[in-house]
């Protein structure tokens, strides 16, 4: 799913605006009003943008955001199998970093089985299961973000910030061919970022189901990735410089 820098550049826009309108896109970015509608259709034929009368707006999600058990029923298999071949990077003694994705919450049966690791997590659910696994648990604190279990904002901002965690697992929504991993919360994002900046090593989880996708936000690449799992051959690899990969 390519887009140009300039169809980028209009999505970063709407997403501060809500609703713009052609006329404003095409003398924001120096663009006649034909080149911006070209551009519209083809992101709109991408679902990224949905198109009104002489403007455009950012796709309503149709279901919010779903809860992590929810978004666990999805592509089980494979996500087990990305957990289970991630797992051999767990190491006793560990500070351990997760996000707030239903992916990485697989790990937590190996990570239970660790005589000493502490766990960090912004996502409400996955703590509940850690504990009861007997892990050493803290919650990153914040608030919900679009009703779900996963915390976001200036605590866990804040929080995040001041870790410095041996190993960060994380995923996200969309990886394009390109290795572009994004996503489509903004805040969720923003603290990702964060999270990758604050760990030692970082390893991202990855299912099929979201190869050669594009969300509005970009998180990072794979070029700043350390490790990157998935459950089959991801055909962009070749063109990161991710050298470390785990396959099924």
């Amino acid at each position: 799913m390519n887009i140009t820098d300039r169809q980028d550049t209009i999505l970063k826009i709407i997403s501060e605006r809500s609703y713009v309108s052609v006329n404003d896109l095409a003398k924001i970015t120096f663009t006649s009003p034909s080149s911006i509608r070209r551009d519209l259709t083809s992101l709109q034929n991408k679902g990224l943008v949905e198109r009104s009368h002489g403007g455009v707006t950012l796709p309503a999600p149709a279901k919010g955001v779903a809860s992590l058990p929810d978004r666990m029923k999805n592509n089980i298999p494979a996500k087990r199998l990305i957990a289970k071949k991630a797992s051999a990077l767990l190491k006793d003694g560990q500070n351990i970093l997760l996000d707030g994705s239903s992916t990485v919450s697989f790990l937590l049966p190996y990570i239970a089985k660790l005589e000493s690791a502490t766990l960090f997590t912004n996502n409400i659910s996955t703590v509940l299961r850690a504990i009861e696994l007997g892990i050493d648990t803290h919650c990153i604190g914040g608030r919900s973000v679009n009703g779900s279990a996963a915390l976001s904002g200036t605590e866990a901002y804040r929080a995040v910030s001041a870790l410095k965690p041996d190993i960060l697992f994380f995923s996200s929504q969309s990886l394009d061919e390109n290795g572009i991993i994004s996503d489509s919360t903004e805040e969720e994002n923003y603290l990702r970022m964060l999270m990758l900046n604050s760990a030692k090593q970082t390893v991202f989880l990855c299912d099929s189901e979201k190869f050669n996708r594009r969300s509005v936000y970009t998180l990072t690449d794979l070029n700043n990735v350390d490790v990157a799992v998935f459950d089959r051959e991801f055909v962009g690899l070749k063109h990161s410089g991710c050298e470390n990969t785990i396959m099924m």
